[in-house]
């Protein structure tokens, strides 16, 4: 255990999807945060859904949205997952890589994909939900090419707040009631 922050660790290449954090990550169902260019150079950034197929991350997304047209014009994205709890207890990643479309009938299978780790079958046949689900036509195809990680999981700080009870409890994730 260390005293200070751990200082980030850059991956490239094969080395970022056999990351042993960033295959946890990927495999916990979290919301990842993905940022695209805007035609100002502005950074346009939307939580989504995600799954893991081979070398890519792929999202399930509606053509006509904002990201799939900077995606259109530029290519380049980043993705952030991360994991965070209260106190110290982070871990995450800045993922940079470039995305490919994948439209039309190629595009199916993979927007299954991603809908099945977020929701039950029951889930998909309740008739908002698959309105909601059907707008999903297109997939962005993300190939990591380099990223950034963090994990404080391990530092004293960490450990301290942890067993002080001395964090301070972050929104509880469970549904929302209005």
């Amino acid at each position: 255990m260390t005293g200070s922050p751990e200082p980030s660790r850059e991956l490239r290449g094969q080395a970022i999807l056999a990351n042993p954090l960033l295959q946890e990550l990927l495999a916990a169902r979290l919301v990842g945060v993905l940022a695209t260019l805007e035609p100002n150079g502005t950074v346009h950034a939307i939580p989504l859904w995600y799954a893991l197929d081979g070398d890519a991350i792929v999202f399930a997304t509606g053509r006509r949205s904002r990201k799939v047209q900077n995606l259109r014009r530029e290519p380049r994205a980043t993705l952030v997952l991360h994991d965070s709890r209260p106190g110290f207890e982070v871990c995450g990643a800045s993922i940079r890589g470039r995305v490919e479309l994948v439209e039309g009938e190629d595009a199916t299978e993979l927007v299954d994909l991603v809908h099945r780790r977020y929701v039950t079958p029951f889930g998909e046949r309740l008739p908002a939900v698959a309105a909601f689900l059907a707008s999903d036509d297109i997939v962005l195809r993300f190939l990591p090419e380099s990223a950034v990680t963090w994990d404080e999981r391990a530092s004293a700080a960490a450990s301290e707040l942890r067993l002080s009870g001395a964090a301070v409890s972050l929104a509880p994730t469970s549904p929302r009631v209005r």
